[in-house]
Order: C-alpha cells, then sequence, then structure tokens
C-alpha cells in the first residue's frame, strides 16, 4: 500500500511538472508555538502541489472556467497529555498517526472555486507518526513519548471532498485592501466525514487574488493557492476567519471509544483562525493561530485546543 501510493504521487508530480509551472505550499504545525498543552492533536506536517491553469485537460465540464490540478501530503500526530506511562490512558485521546495523499482538481475564477478531491491514507503504525514524533524530540532535546506501543492499528483510509468558496473583488479601505470569503465543504469517507462552513475577512496593504479559507478539517488547505499570483514589492495581510464542522464519523475518537476509552464523542467543532501573511515577489510566509471547541450531545468544553502554524509558499 505504501509503495503504491509512493509510486502514485512520484509519476503524478513528474508529469505534471514537466508541463506546467508550479506553486509549492509546506506547512508545519504544532501545539507547542502558542500552548504548553502537548495533547491531542499535537502537530502535523504539509505539502501541496500545484499546477499552473490551464484548460486543456480531459476534465472539460465547466469548461468556461480556468481549471487547476494540485496534489498535497498530509500528516498528522495524536497523543495523549501524559507521555510518561506506558500501558493505554483510557480517559485520554489515543496514540495514533496518521498519512493521507490528496488528488485535487480545481475549477474556479477571481471570485469564486469548486474544489474536487479523492484521498487515500492510512491510520497506525505505517504512518510513522511515532518516529516522526521521537525524531522531533530528539532534535529539540525532549523525552520520547514513552506509550507508542498502544497506538490505533493499522488502517486504510479512503473519501471524497467537494469544496466551494466565493470571495469579493478587493475593497480599498484607506490605504489597505479587504476582501471577505466565504465556504463551504462536505467530506465522505472512513477517516472523516462532515460539513464545514467558514467565514473569513482580509485587510492588508495588498495581497494576492487568492481565497483565504478558513477550517479545513485536520489538512492542508490546499485551496490557498488557487489564483496564487506573488506581488512585485513587499506587502502583508491579515486574516479573520470563523468556522464550524458538523461531524458525521471522526475515526480518532470513534475507534478509540469502539476499544473502551471512555473519551466524548465529537459531534461537531466551532473554531476561530488568525493568520499574518507576508508577500515579496513570488514567496508568502504566514504565521496562523487555530483555536477549537468541542460540542457533544452530553457536553460543552470551552477552547480545548490551540495551535500553531508556519508556512511557506514560493511559485516557479
Amino acid at each position: 500500500m505504501k509503495k503504491l501510493i509512493l509510486k502514485t504521487f512520484v509519476l503524478f508530480l513528474v508529469s505534471s511538472s514537466s508541463l506546467y509551472s508550479n506553486t509549492h505550499r509546506f506547512t508545519i504545525e504544532n501545539d507547542g508555538f502558542v500552548s504548553k498543552d502537548d495533547s491531542y492533536y499535537t502537530g502535523g506536517v504539509f505539502y501541496t502541489w500545484m499546477g499552473d491553469s490551464d484548460n486543456s485537460y480531459d476534465f472539460n465540464f465547466m469548461n468556461d472556467l480556468k481549471t487547476n490540478n494540485a496534489i498535497s501530503i498530509t500528516h498528522l500526530v495524536f497523543t495523549p497529555q501524559d507521555k510518561d506511562k506506558t500501558t493505554p490512558i483510557y480517559d485520554d485521546t489515543p496514540y495514533a498517526g496518521y498519512a493521507k495523499l490528496n488528488f485535487l482538481l480545481y475549477k474556479s475564477t477571481q471570485n469564486y472555486f469548486h474544489e474536487f478531491a479523492v484521498n487515500i491514507g492510512a491510520v497506525g503504525p505505517m504512518a510513522k507518526a511515532k518516529q516522526l514524533q521521537s525524531g522531533v524530540h530528539d532534535l529539540i532535546g525532549h523525552d520520547k513519548p514513552a506509550g507508542w506501543e498502544n497506538q490505533l492499528s493499522n488502517q486504510v483510509t479512503a473519501g471524497i471532498s467537494y469544496n466551494f468558496a466565493k470571495k469579493t473583488d478587493k475593497i480599498d479601505i484607506g490605504k489597505f485592501k479587504f476582501d471577505w470569503t466565504n465556504n463551504v465543504k462536505i467530506d465522505v469517507g472512513n477517516f472523516y466525514s462532515g460539513v464545514m462552513i467558514s467565514t473569513t475577512a482580509r485587510i492588508g496593504s495588498n495581497f494576492p487574488n487568492t481565497f483565504a479559507t478558513t477550517g479545513s478539517f485536520m489538512g492542508a488547505d490546499e485551496s490557498s493557492l488557487v489564483n496564487y499570483d506573488g506581488l512585485k514589492s513587499f506587502n502583508w495581510a491579515v486574516s479573520l476567519g470563523l468556522y464550524a464542522n458538523k461531524i458525521a464519523n471522526y475515526y480518532i475518537i470513534d475507534e478509540a471509544r469502539d476499544q473502551g476509552y471512555d473519551i466524548p464523542k465529537a459531534d461537531y467543532i466551532t473554531g476561530e483562525q488568525v493568520s499574518y501573511d507576508i508577500f515579496y515577489k513570488n514567496i508568502q510566509y504566514t504565521f496562523k493561530i487555530t483555536s477549537t471547541y468541542l460540542h457533544n450531545n452530553k457536553a460543552f468544553s470551552s477552547a480545548n485546543k490551540q495551535w500553531g502554524g508556519l508556512t511557506i509558499v514560493w511559485k516557479f
């Protein structure tokens, strides 16, 4: 399975890169950027490649719209708060890793896009979360978590999704630019199924004609590369977004509960995200802080998780 995923990725990337220019996005997320609470979703690594628009694809539906294809890799790590115990902690999040390969097709204009995606992935030891987290802890001089032998077992995952976003034109507010984006995303799969809605306001000295969306459910936010055209001079922007996810199934929690973990079921999640972007020529740097609130039928917990993210985008 792992060899098939790797071969598929290499073939897709090589064939696409030979035909089109490329935009790349690399993100590292970690709760240690903003909090000392190293638990639940503790960190992730995301990479996205997007080819420049080309309307000669065989995907000739909506042929009055611009076409882009993209591919992304996601790797997530989940741990309980107490990392010294070697036995399962049944009242906390289980150890788990998740790796996903996502293939995406975009149809877009300057003001809206349709995103169609299919993904394959894996939860469990074959996701190599133990090795990744242990290596990071060695690098920064922290003790290795002791309970990875209790991680969720191997499970192959697959899913499809549809995402739609619409934004305003840039509005001049004095010396600043402003736009507003709303989007809705539907996911169906055995790792996660649900519906997400979000709204995001962005203001700055200037910014590319991209879409500032919020609340991708632990994903790479690939749509941020649509219409990425760079800027000739130094500019900045600040975004504030609100989001809500209605959850039908979420494997990390559902599988843990099936194995006897006494943790609440996630019925929906709400949250907010603040991002600060710096643009110069074909490069973008972003720092973001995400806060989440977990809701279920029996209880409500306050902002139970925060994490920060560092992103670099570059276009060749």
